[in-house]
């Protein structure tokens, strides 16, 4: 999704416009995405959400389980979940790391933008406009950013509390495999279940518990992401 970006540069782009479009097909072959705690509930309704075993340790909401699959972009290109992850939402726009810590670089597809676009421009007299395109995106990434270590922060004690159990979902039809999801973790029922009830109130309290069982719950939508799909390969 982030192939080929570049850093915005007020004289590069001086006379660049971003392209508008409400096309989703850059998102086809996205088949996960990470989640903020403030989206979990959302995401819980429309997608099995999971924790990785490498990586950022953050909720992810699983879209698919085989290339170019993701379930909900349509064959026009178009979204048809309920709710639309930030991760997604945030494209064509990304933060690059300057060498400081705590410093972004403003980053962007380069196939997004377009002296000949007829979208919003980047620039004004060399300047980043006030409210524009740039300044929301910036915006958004930034909060977006700061949510995600809100929640990194929030999943340490899940993360240290081993109770966190692999899953490996393979998807057949008859003796032919359709796809494989591995590196997921998800949270073992009766190990939560046996933790100090100290620990659990505590886990309530901060919120931790609430996304937990926002997890549990959002684990039946892999089933129906499995119909689904078997439905939209019999119609075809």
């Amino acid at each position: 999704m982030f192939e080929n970006v570049v850093a915005l540069d007020s004289k590069k782009h001086a006379n660049h416009k971003l392209l508008l479009s409400e096309d989703f097909s850059f998102a086809r072959n996205v088949l996960s995405a990470p989640l903020s705690v403030a989206e979990v509930i959302k995401a819980s309704r429309e997608f099995p959400i999971f924790f990785p075993t490498s990586g950022r340790f953050l909720p992810v909401a699983q879209m698919g389980y085989r290339k170019d699959g993701n379930l909900y972009v349509d064959d026009a290109g178009q979204w048809t979940a309920r709710y639309t992850p930030a991760h997604i939402r945030r494209f064509p726009f990304v933060l690059g790391k300057k060498q400081k810590a705590g410093e972004y670089v403003m980053m962007v597809r380069e196939d997004r933008i377009s002296p000949q676009s007829d979208g919003e421009p980047l620039f004004k007299n060399g300047q980043i406009p006030e409210g524009g395109i740039v300044e929301r995106a910036r915006q958004f990434l930034i909060e977006f950013q700061k949510e995600l270590e809100q929640t990194e922060a929030l999943l340490r004690p899940l993360r240290d509390a081993a109770i966190l159990v692999p899953q490996v979902y393979t998807v057949r039809r008859g003796e032919k495999t359709l796809g494989q999801v591995k590196d997921l973790q998800v949270v073992d029922k009766d190990k939560l279940a046996a933790l100090d009830d100290a620990l659990l109130a505590s886990w309530v309290r901060s919120g931790l518990m609430g996304l937990i069982m926002a997890h549990l719950h959002s684990l039946d939508n892999w089933n129906s992401q499995i119909a689904f799909n078997s439905t939209e390969s019999d119609a075809a």
